[in-house]
């Protein structure tokens, strides 16, 4: 079972913060103490009203400076016809003028001494010298050492300053909270900070195209706020993969949960990303590995976001990683049931004592069990009931499931019991909506006043509490791939990086099983032969039955040109195989005496974000059918890798299912990690390269195939 991080972990990182303004290179942007306003105007429908307005909501208390040429006062404010008029410099520049005048705006900006810009336009065509307009911005705010915002974003929220950095204010927005919101998308961020459901944030950024200012500098500065307790991220992509990741680890020793939301994770989605934002969206794969590795909260829906984050900026933590619950309807509870099983969702063991005690509450024929329906005969029982699941050792948060429509007496009834045992326990107390729409907002506000979460459908819910019962920190010490396996032949290393260079040159694949030799990995006993005499040679050495197949560069999928002849079983078997290779592609022919096991594929692949990655699955000719796989990194232990493998659909295959011999599982472990090692030696050189198939019959484990596609040279 996993262990929540200990109550200290996040209370004393905040004590031992200091409570003022942080000293933050982002402080300019996010924080700014001054803030001119480019392209400010009287106009009512004019953008620069609107960011004034917006600016001045909440009551920022900093100084606002207004520049257009042509005016000399707005709102009773003087105007400023351009930066360099300012008595002083400012620390934040809002651009509200068109596309087209940015470069030239932030260039004066940047003259000006500003310390950073926020840029809502989109940013998108050329300069006058031909330079796009993202990468003349990116260039100026570098060279002036400013941070921006943006382009194509929505600006930012911050309350903690009572600032409103955007053209659209929100009216509902009041004190401060505990969560934080980065998101790519502009509407997205615009419709979670405009929640309705009191989930308050203390800064949430609407981040864009991260032109001079990522992601990994926003997580950094949101860490060092005191309030922050949540990170929710909306991400299109990560363009600074190492501060990404150091950014995590900031976050993790400080106790704040982060919580992901990746979009394009879909062949369409990676294609509206790249349209949308100039994003490369990456491999969903990688990410979901990534997100494990360092305790990220992967969820896969903004409600299942919202629904997360509510529960963990709760006050209260879970006492472990058991859930109790309760309803008052057996259909609601067949479909919590339906949908929790493949959530593998954690509900508490009961007692002998604790299902006396539920017993001596309900109707007859109504079982004492968790889920627990507690609604018979309309006997009134839900606080007792729901006490009694509080009370369980075994639970360690508790959760009403019931709708709570407006103007009935029963969510008054529903309402009492709540206070009650919310009053009754140190335990957190989750209310679970089964029916959304249906969830009066004034009592949902009353709960939540209460520090009672309330969560919005049942299926985003259960999965919101899957995240909350079984969260656990992440280990700050990273995991490490066994030294030994890194310590490769420097000659060898470099004589394979050399033949990959040359195949690179010329265009083809390198097939050569006499790499994974030299790498020390299992294959199958071979030989390539030239004519038939040599393969009947080869044969009467090893014995019969042996696999024929085309050696050539040429052809990577071999299967898929008819290019694999199994099961040879004598010497005119074996004729005949050789003269239909030989009519296939003229050339060597590659024999390898056949083997029989579970087939898997050891994969290893660049991501566009984080370089080399790995896949182990289940392998063969019908390796893209099945999709059985899981992602490894390359810092993943021996435990690591282990424990990935026995999520393999095909698990039972290797465990001893049908009477097959059980896998040494160390074993395999170590020819995965040897593979990791060689595909790591070998990085630089290689794009893809894969073993399809391992054979792994219980001790014995033999490659029969390797396909490596090098890195092309870069002019």
């Amino acid at each position: 079972m996993a262990v929540w991080w200990s109550m200290s972990t996040v209370e004393m990182g905040a004590l031992n913060m200091n409570s003022q303004r942080m000293n933050h290179k982002l402080n300019a942007l996010l924080r700014p103490r001054s803030i001119a306003i480019v392209g400010a105007s009287a106009r009512a429908d004019g953008f620069g009203q609107q960011l004034l307005t917006s600016i001045e909501s909440l009551g920022y208390e900093g100084e606002i400076f207004l520049i257009n040429p042509k005016y000399t006062e707005i709102n009773g404010r003087p105007a400023y016809p351009h930066l360099a008029a300012l008595p002083q410099p400012v620390d934040c520049v809002a651009m509200a003028v068109a596309d087209a005048s940015l470069p030239q705006q932030l260039a004066l900006a940047a003259q000006a001494k500003a310390g950073s810009a926020v840029l809502f336009g989109r940013a998108h065509g050329h300069t006058d010298s031909g330079e796009t307009l993202m990468n003349a911005l990116a260039r100026i705010a570098r060279e002036g050492d400013m941070q921006l915002c943006g382009a194509n974003c929505m600006g930012f929220v911050n309350l903690e300053d009572k600032l409103q950095m955007t053209g659209f204010p929100f009216s509902t927005l009041k004190e401060p909270g505990k969560v934080a919101l980065i998101s790519h998308s502009g509407s997205t961020w615009s419709g979670i900070v405009g929640n309705l459901r009191q989930l308050r944030f203390n800064y949430a950024i609407s981040a864009g195209q991260e032109l001079a200012t990522g992601v990994a500098e926003y997580i950094d500065f949101l860490v060092a706020q005191p309030s922050t307790r949540v990170i929710c991220l909306v991400l299109e992509t990560v363009r600074q993969p190492e501060a990404f990741l150091a950014a995590l680890q900031r976050a993790t020793a400080r106790g704040i949960v982060v919580i992901a939301l990746k979009l394009g994770r879909s062949v369409q989605g990676q294609i509206f990303a790249q349209s949308h934002s100039g994003a490369m969206s990456g491999s969903a794969d990688v990410y979901d590995a990534i997100f494990e590795r360092n305790g990220v909260i992967n969820v896969r829906s903004l409600d299942e976001l919202m629904d997360t984050a509510e529960l963990f900026a709760a006050e209260r933590r879970p006492h472990n990683g058991w859930i109790g619950l309760g309803c008052d309807s057996g259909g609601e509870r067949q479909l919590i049931a339906d949908l929790s099983e493949p959530l593998q969702l954690p509900f508490a063991p009961l007692s002998t004592e604790t299902v006396t005690r539920l017993e001596a509450l309900l109707d007859e024929g109504i079982e004492a069990t968790n889920p627990l329906d507690y609604w018979g005969d309309g006997k009134d029982v839900i606080a007792p009931a729901l006490l009694a699941l509080a009370e369980e050792p075994q639970v360690g948060t508790l959760v009403m499931a019931t709708n709570i429509p407006d103007g009935q007496d029963f969510t008054n009834v529903c309402t009492r019991a709540l206070q009650t045992v919310w009053e009754s326990t140190t335990k957190p107390v989750v209310l679970m909506g089964n029916v959304a729409n249906t969830m009066s907002p004034a009592e949902c506000q009353r709960y939540r006043s209460w520090g009672i979460p309330v969560l919005m459908g049942t299926e985003t819910a259960l999965r919101a509490l899957k995240h909350y019962a079984q969260y656990q920190t992440p280990s700050l010490q990273a995991e490490q791939a066994s030294e030994s396996l890194n310590r490769f032949d420097p000659e060898r290393v470099g004589h394979w990086q050399q033949q990959l260079v040359q195949s690179a040159r010329q265009g083809q694949s390198l097939q050569s099983m006499g790499m994974l030799t030299d790498f020390g990995l299992p294959v199958a006993t071979s030989r390539i032969v030239h004519d038939s005499d040599s393969a009947i040679q080869f044969a009467h050495d090893i014995g019969y039955p042996l696999v024929a197949k085309i050696e050539s560069p040429d052809i990577a999928h071999k299967s898929d040109v008819g290019g694999v002849i199994l099961n040879i079983q004598n010497d005119d078997g074996l004729q005949l195989a050789y003269a239909r290779l030989q009519a296939v592609a003229p050339g060597p022919v590659l024999l390898q005496q056949q083997v029989r096991g579970t087939e898997l594929i050891l994969g290893m692949q660049q991501d566009a974000q984080f370089g080399p990655v790995f896949t182990v699955g289940f392998g063969g000719i019908f390796v893209e059918i099945f999709k059985d796989f899981v992602t490894l990194l390359p810092s993943d232990s021996a435990e690591r890798i282990g424990a990935q493998l026995q999520k393999l659909k095909t698990y039972p295959l290797l465990n001893g299912a049908r009477g097959r011999a059980a896998t040494d599982l160390s074993q395999l472990v170590q020819v995965v990690q040897r593979f990791m090692a060689m595909g790591m030696a070998l990085s630089t050189h290689v794009q893809e390269m894969e073993i399809n198939p391992l054979l792994v019959d219980g001790a014995r484990m033999v490659a029969v195939d390797l396909l490596v596609i090098p890195k092309k040279e870069t002019p």
